[in-house]
């Protein structure tokens, strides 16, 4: 794998992207290195994807923006949950990477098949090449919360709240492997891990991770 430096990206979500230092902005933060990592079923927040991978090619156009995501946010028992930021790694780093949140509501639910769960799509929100996407999209941020109980989630027509990677690309592409959601539920703060494998295909990515075959040449 010809990915040069393994960098780690941290996004603040009270700004734009910035280094690791950038922690030091959350002055007063009151939780220092107690955090409990875990994984999707072990803590208060969960997403629906977790562990696994999705791949996109490149268009013929360079650069290109491509947008991820299917990571639908709810809380395990109901309480309310407080974004305070979100870490990703990138082994082959993207030109940006930028997050949104995306609602979409019960009404929109069921008033269009277009609102289901995106998983991968080229171009930006709410602007998509191939498909419409319609609902409330909005910056991730510190502060943001996540509300919907799973419970309420899992039954039929009740929408969701998904979290969208959207990556900026050039011809050596991008790749993040691991993303780590920082939040608080009464005071008490965790990380939920992503280990979600995202990736846009170019010259850099390769063409198997962990033996899944995600950019072997031929456009599908």
């Amino acid at each position: 794998m010809t990915s040069g430096s393994t960098r780690k990206t941290v996004l603040i979500l009270a700004a734009a992207a910035a280094t690791v230092v950038a922690v030091s902005l959350l002055t007063g933060w009151p939780f220092g290195d107690d955090r409990v990592e875990h994984v999707s079923g072990d803590g208060p927040l969960q997403s629906h994807t977790d562990t696994g991978t999705t791949s996109v090619y490149a268009p013929k156009e360079t650069p290109w923006a491509v947008t991820f995501g299917s990571y639908l946010l709810c809380s395990t028992d109901g309480d309310p949950i407080t974004i305070d930021g979100i870490r990703y790694r990138t082994p082959v780093k993207p030109k940006a990477v930028s997050l949104k949140l995306r609602t979409v509501t019960p009404q929109l639910w069921k008033a269009t098949v277009d609102a289901g769960q995106i998983g991968a799509a080229l171009g930006t929100p709410p602007h998509f090449r191939q498909r419409k996407a319609p609902g409330d999209y909005k910056d991730a941020r510190a502060g943001s919360r996540i509300t919907q109980s799973c419970a309420d989630q899992d039954k039929e027509g009740t929408g969701f709240t998904e979290l969208l990677f959207v990556l900026d690309v050039g011809r050596e592409g991008g790749y993040i492997d691991t993303a780590w959601i920082d939040y608080h539920v009464h005071g008490d703060p965790y990380t939920l891990r992503l280990d979600w494998k995202i990736v846009a295909c170019g010259s850099r990515v390769p063409h198997t991770v962990d033996g899944t075959a995600v950019c072997d040449g031929r456009q599908s």
